[in-house]
């Protein structure tokens, strides 16, 4: 599909099923091609394009597949004068494996980048056709000028070409129903406001004259004051029943491995709290949502843990009641798109767990393993068995050779999205699975809504060691995933920063190395000190991850809490997207999972560092939303060695001058200037003083420490009581 940003003032149709302008949008091999309309007048068609070359060597090519039997007859492509052989024909609703024949041999159609299985088990080239029967609306214009939501939409009528009826049209904004609208010649024109800042979406419902209903049509759009683009996202990652409770405080003492009480009310009291904001945050990656499984189940460590994480799904289109039901989880997501933030819902499409209905009433051939033989690490290797194998003996893996399986998790996937008008999926365990399924991900996302809706994004979790950027890459793309977590960042940063070992300048290194790999993708990549899987950078800072059964102390002193804040400010001053994982930005210890998973303290109990860091993440996440460079800049380096570098970020709003030291002295540094003026009066956001001579700045760094210079009014107000760098112990 084609890429497109969410922008207030900008729609455009993308490639991926959706008819626009009267057309079937297709596959070929330049991108998409459109069947011509059987009707001038609007109608569908029913055809489908198919092409194949240029290819000069190739004498006759044939499609095949599920809609002839795999029979070349009457599905045999011309060759046109430019060397491309095209055909056209009616294959039928549905999705639909089939290949190419070409002078006997078969092949897939390199320029799709859809595949499913199919006969013989092997992948063949998969199509999306919807119902050209039905009528279908499309976008012909849409905008959002200030406060109001403009546009024209047309249905264009099946390919029975009956009318769309005007007696049968309903139109809604935000679920209410919107009076005094009509369908005069198939056109319905909108003009809608004021509206409020935040989120909102039109659905059209209407059908023909017969009452054949239209294709669902559902548009979402945002009254914001600057376009949105996914490069200026920072995320904060909720492990909801750990983060916050609506109706009083977490029972921390019920065990690390148990439920503690956090729901979906925590998180709207800490959206409406502003709790976010402080942060810079405009993303929440909340945890999976699916109702999850009840009991005590056994862990690898000997423990008995219950499903307070979310991935153990029993059910498909079920909210955790636990957390709030349907209820809980729209009030949410409501609450968040009033504030301007985006949501990112945690999805598990790799395995259920023994209590979901498709184990326990078991369908036949939907599992990989179903005796549960293959336990990742244990009878089967996370290597060369990773795509089905199971992660634990209770967590049955789907195995997705099973069309029935590929269509059911997608179709279940694309109704959360829909229902709960989410913004993007964070995808588990993506190398578990085969890159199909995020591409055909990627397709139903780009379904789900009408052209011209933002782009829902997809985040992919391929957990991979620091060497792992090839795999990594292997599921990027405009066709795939828009973005996955920079393990090898994560891993260079905790040796770097965390323990003191190797060099400053491999973070630039590691940088330019993740930037080269990943060229060519699109992808804005996900850049994060730590998650839920691995143990806390401030415990790996204070060299206390050793025993994963005893908890890790919280430290007392301050080195560990100033190496996480360095951390933090190298992430949150490169272009990408800085992810904190709750708990992170006040220095929360724990070791290995779960120890990791901490219940989120309540601000009173927090320590002195615990305050002081904090105070520095929030100062670096809200400048980070007000500099352009930081988001989006080119890097210059300035000064590399080992213990300590120094970079300039330039924009095109102006330049940021960052320098880090994981010196245990403080550091003097005499840098270039660049083209700062005595009006830019430049300015360390967190503390130190600059001093500026017009050519040059000298800085003096703390030990252990960071300044990041720009000019003065673009720092942001501190909190209160908030120290400076230089300031802590």
């Amino acid at each position: 599909m084609a890429s497109s940003r969410n922008s207030r003032h900008r729609f455009g149709a993308a490639c991926g099923g959706w008819v626009c302008a009267a057309v079937a949008l297709v596959w070929s091999a330049g991108g998409c091609e459109s069947a011509t309309p059987s009707d001038p007048l609007h109608v569908r068609s029913c055809e489908v394009i198919f092409t194949f070359g240029p290819s000069p060597d190739a004498a006759e090519v044939a499609v095949i597949g599920e809609f002839n039997d795999w029979r070349p007859d009457m599905h045999r492509l011309t060759r046109g004068q430019d060397g491309v052989f095209r055909g056209r024909f009616v294959i039928g609703p549905g999705r639909h494996a089939y290949r190419f024949l070409v002078d006997g041999v078969e092949r897939l159609d390199d320029a799709n980048p859809l595949t499913m299985f199919g006969r013989d088990g092997r992948e063949h080239s998969a199509r999306v056709q919807s119902d050209c029967m039905r009528a279908a609306w499309t976008v012909e214009r849409a905008a959002v000028p200030g406060d109001r939501f403009q546009a024209r939409l047309r249905c264009v009528a099946g390919a029975s070409a009956l009318p769309c009826d005007p007696g049968r049209l309903a139109v809604t904004l935000d679920a209410e129903p919107v009076p005094g609208v009509a369908l005069l010649d198939g056109v319905l024109d909108l003009d809608l406001g004021p509206l409020a800042k935040g989120k909102h979406r039109l659905t059209v419902h209407g059908a023909d004259a017969a009452g054949t209903t239209a294709e669902p049509f559902a548009l979402p759009f945002w009254v914001e004051d600057a376009p949105f683009d996914w490069a200026d996202a920072t995320v904060y990652q909720v492990v909801v029943d750990r983060f916050r409770r609506g109706d009083g405080p977490l029972d921390a003492d019920a065990g690390i491995t148990m439920r503690m009480g956090g729901d979906w009310a925590g998180v709207v009291a800490a959206i409406r709290d502003g709790d976010f904001e402080r942060l810079g945050v405009n993303v929440l990656w909340i945890s999976p949502a699916v109702r999850n499984a009840d009991g005590e189940w056994p862990g690898f460590d000997g423990r008995s843990y219950q499903s307070y994480h979310g991935y153990w799904p029993v059910a498909t289109r079920e909210a955790e009641p636990r957390f709030g039901g349907e209820a809980g989880l729209d009030a949410l997501v409501t609450a968040a798109h009033a504030r301007g933030m985006r949501v990112i819902l945690d999805v598990v499409p790799n395995h259920v767990h023994l209590d979901h209905p498709w184990y326990a009433s078991p369908r036949d051939g939907w599992f990989n393993h179903p005796d549960g033989d293959c336990v990742c690490g244990r009878q089967c290797s996370w290597t060369t068995d990773i795509e089905r194998c199971w992660f634990t003996d209770y967590l049955p893996d789907l195995d997705w050779r099973r069309r029935e399986v590929l269509e059911t998790v997608l179709d279940d996937t694309a109704w959360w999205l829909a229902r709960f008008d989410l913004d993007g999926l964070r995808v588990d365990a993506v190398p578990m699975m085969p890159r199909l399924v995020t591409r055909h991900l990627r397709d139903v996302v780009g379904r789900a809504f009408a052209p011209g809706a933002p782009r829902v994004h997809l985040l992919g979790e391929t957990f991979t060691g620091s060497q792992g950027r090839d795999q990594i890459r292997w599921y990027l793309g405009p066709y795939g995933l828009d973005g996955q977590f920079d393990f090898p960042l994560m891993w260079t940063l905790r040796s770097v920063v965390g323990q003191h070992q190797g060099t400053m300048a491999s973070l630039l290194d590691e940088i330019d190395a993740g930037t080269a790999s990943w060229a060519g993708s699109g992808a804005v990549m996900g850049h994060m000190i730590g998650n839920h899987d691995v143990p806390r950078f401030l415990t790996v800072a204070a060299g206390d991850a050793t025993d994963p059964l005893a908890p890790a102390p919280q430290p007392t002193l301050w080195e560990p809490y100033k190496r996480t804040a360095l951390a933090h400010a190298f992430v949150l001053t490169q272009p990408g997207m800085p992810v904190l994982y709750q708990g992170d930005e006040i220095g929360l210890a724990g070791g290995g999972d779960p120890d990791n998973r901490r219940p989120m303290p309540e601000p009173a109990t927090w320590t002195e560092p615990q305050q002081w860091l904090f105070g520095q993440v929030s100062t670096l996440g809200r400048l980070r939303t007000r500099v352009t460079a930081l988001r989006r800049g080119a890097r210059t380096d300035l000064a590399r060695a080992p213990d300590h570098i120094a970079y300039r970020m330039a924009g095109p709003d102006g330049a940021a001058v960052v320098a880090l030291n994981r010196g245990i002295a403080p550091l003097r540094l005499t840098l270039p200037a660049g083209d700062w003026t005595a009006a830019d009066a430049p300015t360390d956001c967190l503390g130190g003083v600059v001093r500026w001579d017009g050519a040059n700045l000298d800085l003096v760094v703390p030990a252990l420490g960071a300044m990041v210079v720009v000019p003065g009014a673009w720092c942001p107000t501190p909190d209160a009581g908030t120290q400076k760098w230089g300031d802590a112990r």
